[in-house]
């Protein structure tokens, strides 16, 4: 495959950040071989438009918290502008640095491949990188992709952990320990993040 260190991206609205996304991207590291997994909050997700989300400060925290403590795992802020931020333009971007696609990895759940071809320009993504997917549920299916694109389905690991239902859970006053790093677990509780259902995207 191409030559350097292959990294994996790892997008969403991450709120909040939970088990699933960190098992998700230490499984990539292992079975993909990559140097290291980049986490982009997304400030603005477009396809989450007109929907309650917590402010970008908190995610981007809970981010810093839950990844604190291995040094592979990064967090950039490309995607923490104002305006709405695409999958594809962070591909781009990080294409124009030369990692090629055996090289550039998408990290997401089986739902959102299954969701990708409703996306903003994905054959922008299958050009440019290779799919790294997990399976939410030992049930769920693979979903089809278009020929010629490169995925790789996990399935060690696979869980049907929720940001939604954690935030549930959380504005119940209920535990949410196991499910969020113990750093986020006291962020959430600490700061009332998501006290009365406030808080939004999945």
């Amino acid at each position: 495959m191409g030559e350097g260190p292959r990294i994996g991206l790892f997008g969403g609205s991450f709120d909040p950040i939970h088990l699933g996304h960190l098992i998700l991207a230490q499984q990539a590291l292992d079975f993909a071989g990559l140097a290291r997994v980049v986490f982009l909050p997304t400030a603005n997700p477009p396809h989450k438009t007109g929907r309650p989300l917590s402010p970008f400060d908190d995610r981007r925290r809970m981010v810093e918290l839950a990844i604190a403590g291995n040094d592979r795992f990064e967090i950039s802020l490309v995607e923490g502008g104002g305006d709405p931020t695409y999958t594809w333009q962070s591909i781009l971007r990080f294409a124009a640095e030369g990692y090629t696609r055996e090289r550039l990895h998408l990290l997401l759940g089986t739902d959102s491949l299954a969701e990708i071809g409703g996306w903003r320009r994905p054959e922008v993504i299958f050009e440019h990188a290779t799919i790294i997917a997990m399976r939410r549920g030992t049930s769920q299916a693979v979903p089809e992709v278009p020929r010629g694109a490169a995925v790789i389905v996990i399935e060690t690991g696979a869980n049907s952990i929720s940001a939604s239902e954690i935030r549930r859970l959380a504005a119940a006053g209920r535990s949410i320990r196991y499910l969020v790093a113990d750093t986020v677990e006291r962020y959430i509780i600490e700061s009332r993040l998501y006290a009365g259902g406030t808080g939004g995207a999945r």
